[in-house]
């Protein structure tokens, strides 16, 4: 039996939630609540915004851009639909490049542990019948000043957050052992949700 999933697919997202809360994907997923934002996953969000709109020049001048901003893939792992979005992809040369904002350091081994990349490795090689040999993270250095800023009579708001203009880059090579790990836990976890959706339903 196909899996049943509330969107229809899985994406990285939807994954990595699941395994690490399953009762916040129910709320998110299934209930719709929308998902949890701190202000520095919305303080990411607003630099790739500028990144995909090309004004991000003057805040980070040596950001490192492929031919493919952006870039969306829609295909099917084994039998499971997957969606993406690569931050910036080569189809040339095959690879992609993943931005990260944030305060804490990105370090090598930290890039080797991140199952995202393999997860955009997996859905490459089953869109394009083709692995990537590696990727690259950009860790674009972020902080958070001491600042209070005021907001309104009431509130007030502590340390302001902003890119430094530095970037650290970290190339991270693929196994195919790893895509084929990726594979069967994109299965497994699809049909994880795919019980407990359908157990969801069945109680509405």
């Amino acid at each position: 039996m196909k899996p049943v999933l509330p969107r229809g697919y899985l994406s990285w997202s939807q994954l990595n939630c699941w395994l690490t809360s399953p009762a916040r994907y129910r709320k998110e997923y299934f209930e719709n609540a929308g998902k949890v934002e701190t202000r520095h996953m919305r303080y990411g969000k607003g630099i790739a915004n500028l990144i995909e709109a090309g004004e991000h020049k003057k805040i980070l001048p040596d950001l490192v851009l492929y031919e493919k901003p952006e870039f969306k893939i829609e295909t099917v792992v084994v039998d499971i639909p997957t969606l993406s979005f690569l931050d910036t992809y080569d189809p040339t040369l095959n690879v992609f490049r993943e931005y990260k904002t944030g305060k804490h350091p990105w370090t090598q081994q930290r890039v080797q542990k991140h199952d995202q990349l393999v997860f955009y490795a997996t859905v490459l090689k089953w869109s394009i019948g083709k692995m990537p040999e590696y990727c690259d993270l950009d860790w674009l250095e972020t902080v958070e000043d001491g600042a209070t800023i005021k907001e309104d009579f009431w509130s007030e708001r502590t340390g302001v957050i902003h890119v430094t203009g530095k970037i650290f880059s970290f190339r991270r090579e693929f196994d195919e052992r790893e895509t084929e790990r990726m594979e069967h836990l994109i299965i497994r976890t699809a049909e994880e949700i795919s019980e407990a959706y359908i157990r969801y339903i069945d109680e509405i």
